[in-house]
């Protein structure tokens, strides 16, 4: 398999990589940095100031909000992502949760692939995915609203 295949497949499986020509791939793969870490290993902390997505190219990272997980990131997944643009603390931590082979972008490579054709697909693929959590949040959330009523309910029944 050559290289611009092998490019034209992560540009299918990682959503941050939609819609980019594998050359585009090729390019955002040669700024970044490959990072493997052993299980259990912190990523990063909550409250940390965060520069970096992280995207999983092997193994399963989990990320918690104190001891509760409120998210697990697979092959494909990224993160990261929300310190990085709005230049806040990361809002929880991340753990390795086996070992794992991270890439991974800071600001000035991000920086780098914005000054070229390929930002705004990128960009449009950064928001795409954090749509999606934002809607698997909400949905969460109107789950424990739903149940937070139905014990209030029952709670004023008995």
């Amino acid at each position: 398999m050559s290289d611009l295949d092998k490019y034209a497949r992560y540009a299918k499986r990682i959503p941050l990589f939609n819609g980019l020509r594998p050359e585009e791939v090729s390019d955002i793969l040669h700024k970044g940095h490959a990072l493997k870490l052993l299980k259990g290993k912190t990523i990063f902390h909550k409250g940390q100031l965060g520069r970096t997505i992280f995207i999983v190219f092997d193994g399963n990272v989990n990320i918690y909000d104190g001891d509760h997980r409120v998210a697990r990131c697979r092959v494909g997944d990224a993160f990261g992502m929300m310190s990085v643009l709005d230049h806040r603390p990361h809002s929880a931590t991340a753990v390795a949760a086996t070992d794992v082979q991270l890439f991974t972008l800071d600001e000035d490579q991000i920086n780098e692939i914005l000054d070229k054709q390929t930002a705004v697909r990128f960009l449009l693929n950064i928001i795409h995915v954090l749509c999606g959590h934002l809607v698997g949040n909400n949905s969460l959330v109107t789950k424990l609203e739903r149940k937070v009523e139905a014990l209030e309910s029952d709670s004023e029944n008995n």
